[in-house]
């Protein structure tokens, strides 16, 4: 279980002021509105991160609260860890080592019924989305493994579905804090690597934030100019309303992957 600190991304001498700072920061991320799209699941998680975030701010700016629980923290890294193991039954073999930890943190005293800060919720439940609505539309497809991307689907053409009836679609998913000019900067040369694997290679760079639509399309532009041979298609994707902004060479599956998602969405 993470410590009070570690929920914060703070280090355990800092100031109350950067304390304060960072409980703004990383609640921001968890609020309501920004999960309301992603199912129950993800939002009792949210809800659940929240709460560890706001009893982390609680302790650690109450000086009295914070010295007592550093104080546990520091009883609790030099206590050995004990794994008691139960004796076996008389009519049965020997039993194995109990693997089960306490629910209860030495530190913090909380239970730990529910998942704490760290959880990248928002990734984990917009790609679980993603490859639901691309395994739907690219049946059939060869899924890869390709190094930077969180999923990889190889197409062969298949009339009717695709563009051009004898060209594949490579399709990359990454997700990405916020797409902006130096997310793309980052993503778009393995994203050129790949598009060996198919005549048409699309990026599809998802995020929880987005930056203004002009400021992508001259990153693009520049990336482009510079890999004057690029077969790639970027398609930005705002997670938290699946709106997306297709290039005119956008691959018909790529479009309706996403028309599934905003369909799924409602």
């Amino acid at each position: 279980m993470k410590s009070h600190y570690e929920l914060l991304s703070v280090a355990p001498d800092a100031p109350d002021d950067e304390i304060k700072k960072a409980f703004r920061r990383e609640i921001a991320r968890y609020h309501p509105d920004k999960v309301q799209h992603l199912g129950k699941e993800f939002q009792d998680m949210a809800a659940g991160v929240a709460a560890d975030l706001t009893e982390a701010y609680r302790i650690l700016m109450d000086p009295a609260l914070r010295a007592r629980y550093d104080e546990n923290l520091r009883g609790a890294a030099a206590a050995p860890i004990v794994t008691p193991v139960p004796p076996a039954p008389a009519h049965s073999g020997p039993s194995p080592a109990a693997t089960t930890a306490s629910s209860t943190s030495r530190a913090g005293g909380a239970t730990a019924s529910r998942p704490t800060g760290g959880i990248d919720f928002v990734r984990r439940a917009a790609l679980a989305k993603i490859r639901d609505a691309v395994a739907e539309v690219f049946a059939g497809a060869d899924e890869a493994t390709i190094p930077g991307f969180d999923i990889a689907m190889v197409s062969r053409a298949r009339k009717g579905l695709f563009r051009k009836a004898d060209a594949g679609v490579c399709l990359l998913v990454k997700f990405v804090a916020r797409v902006d000019a130096e997310s793309i900067a980052a993503a778009w040369p393995a994203a050129l690597k790949a598009g060996a694997f198919a005549s048409d290679c699309v990026l599809m760079l998802a995020g929880a934030d987005m930056a203004p639509a002009r400021e992508l399309a001259d990153a693009v532009t520049e990336l482009r100019r510079k890999a004057r041979k690029a077969n790639a298609v970027l398609v930005p994707v705002d997670v938290r309303d699946w709106e997306a902004l297709f290039p005119p060479d956008t691959p018909t599956a790529v479009r309706a992957v996403i028309q599934r998602l905003r369909a799924d969405s409602r």
